[in-house]
């Protein structure tokens, strides 16, 4: 790499990654209405649809909620989630793009629906933009919830031990079930197979990747409530180890007890004249 193309690289990589400041209520306040979108919303869509009744009350996919009673519930939805994620300011600009960019994928997914029913059609380009932002918005907020919450972008020796902040194994989970639940839903859509077929298979995948994420972003404000909960393992450990006397420990140690030691305060042993012998 060239000085020029490097300084450019450098230059570009500190402006994406500088730390800015943010107003810690409004940061708050958002992840928590993002996190109570996500973990409410699946079991909401089929509630509306129950008190509605919709002739279809679980439809094959999330998305299929358009063609149902509870549409105008799931796009709302949909919108506010992509306005919070667009509003959302991160610690860096890189985090900010990501953030935009899934909310831009929420904005798409609610506006270009996916394929109706049969026999009603729609453009086909709509579908593959559906499935393409729905795909980009689960994928993203599994990576945020991996590299951002979990931070498993910074080098091992700057992340907060699990011991002193257990909040971070949820968010390990919460992102590892993003990313898997959205593979596996993308594979029950695309290939679909006799274990996937004649049961909502992908609205349950969908399901579980959405609350997943919802509960990294509820669980992200709550965090001021883990260090009253949190146990430190020095202290576990300084409990758990018994004392020792001096004596134990001068024995362990191979000298002898402060009490048979000379003192450092004492100064050093009087010297004996040998003239005077």
């Amino acid at each position: 790499m060239n000085p020029l193309t490097a300084n450019l690289y450098r230059r570009v990589r500190t402006t994406l990654t500088r730390p800015r400041r943010q107003d810690a209520e409004t940061v708050r306040n958002l992840r928590l209405g993002v996190g109570v979108i996500g973990t409410i919303l699946p079991v909401t869509l089929i509630i509306a649809n129950l008190i509605l009744d919709d002739k279809v009350i679980v439809p094959a996919s999330m998305s299929g909620t358009y063609y149902t009673s509870a549409r105008n519930l799931f796009v709302g939805s949909l919108c506010a989630l992509g306005v919070f994620l667009i509003g959302y300011r991160g610690d860096t600009r890189l985090q900010d793009l990501c953030t935009s960019f899934a909310g831009l994928c929420a904005l798409l997914v609610a506006f270009a629906p996916t394929a109706p029913p049969s026999p009603k059609t729609e453009a086909a380009w709509v579908n593959y933009l559906h499935h393409s932002a729905a795909g980009a918005l689960i994928f993203t907020l599994g990576l945020f919830c991996l590299t951002v919450f979990a931070q498993l972008a910074k080098p091992r020796a700057a992340r907060p031990a699990m011991a002193d902040h257990p909040s971070m194994i949820l968010y390990l989970a919460c992102g590892t079930l993003v990313l898997v639940s959205g593979a596996l839903a993308l594979y029950t859509g695309v290939w679909p197979t006799s274990w996937s077929t004649g049961w909502s298979s992908l609205y349950l995948f969908e399901a579980v990747a959405v609350f997943a994420f919802g509960s990294a972003w509820i669980a992200e404000p709550a965090g001021m409530i883990w260090p009253k909960l949190k146990l430190p393992l020095s202290r576990t450990r300084s409990r758990l180890t018994p004392s020792l006397s001096p004596q134990d420990s001068a024995a362990l140690s191979g000298l002898p007890p402060s009490a048979d030691r000379p003192s450092a305060a004492a100064g050093p042993p009087p010297q004996v004249d040998a003239a005077s012998d």
